[in-house]
């Protein structure tokens, strides 16, 4: 089979310098800053970027994948995630798009490796979800590995209760905020804590996460 050409979008995710980002939630945009013919190339501008702005407002910066000449509606073959100093962070594992299934169908997602999965039940995370980031708390389960799909697969086949068949929507962490309200925050749009989180956040975090029946 062919190989799919591919361009490489380099973006920019920054906090307003209107206002200064603080918890538990502060917006983001994103500024394109080039379209590159490899994923090297498109690291080099990061990194030189990030030494000639030193950008106080920064907060991180994504390399979407994309297909060259295929109708989709913005999906990425893959997605990578970085720090504000260019440091990767993250990438997601299988692609967006339909055809590099099999039948058209999506991806398989067949789960975390244990060495992938950056964060555990009880740590605070930043969800950036379009133009907001959010801090919220990992719950328990944190991430679907690759272990517990492989038994989860066994159950459904000894059972015969139907192969549970995952894709890129299922890379999530499973995170709570301060409502106690539940998401699936994608592996690659989760960040690590950087700002300072007051006692009084952290402990109604803590609060929360002790209490599983109060989790929507």
């Amino acid at each position: 089979m062919k190989k799919q050409k591919t361009i490489f979008e380099l973006e920019s995710i920054k906090s307003s310098r209107a206002e200064k980002p603080k918890y538990p939630q502060f917006d983001v945009y994103k500024m394109p800053i080039g379209v590159f013919s490899s994923l090297e190339k498109a690291e080099q501008a990061m990194a030189k970027y990030v030494k000639t702005f030193r950008d106080s407002s920064s907060f991180g910066f994504m390399v979407n994948e994309l297909a060259l000449d295929k109708t989709t509606y913005y999906e990425a073959k893959k997605r990578r995630s970085y720090l504000a100093d260019g440091s990767f962070l993250d990438e997601t594992l299988v692609s967006e798009i339909s055809d590099d299934g099999k039948n058209g169908s999506l991806e398989e997602f067949l789960g975390r490796p244990a060495d992938k999965i950056r964060f555990n039940p009880g740590d605070l995370v930043e969800v950036l979800f379009g133009d907001k980031v959010t801090l919220e708390i990992i719950g328990q389960p944190s991430a679907m590995t690759t272990e517990e799909l492989r038994e989860l697969h066994r159950l459904n086949d000894k059972y015969g209760t139907g192969r549970a068949r995952l894709d890129y929507t299922d890379d999530t962490y499973y995170t709570l905020d301060l409502n106690s309200m539940h998401g699936h925050s994608q592996a690659v749009s989760t960040f690590p804590v950087r700002l300072k989180v007051s006692k009084k956040l952290k402990e109604k975090f803590d609060a929360i996460y002790a209490n599983p029946e109060s989790w929507d």
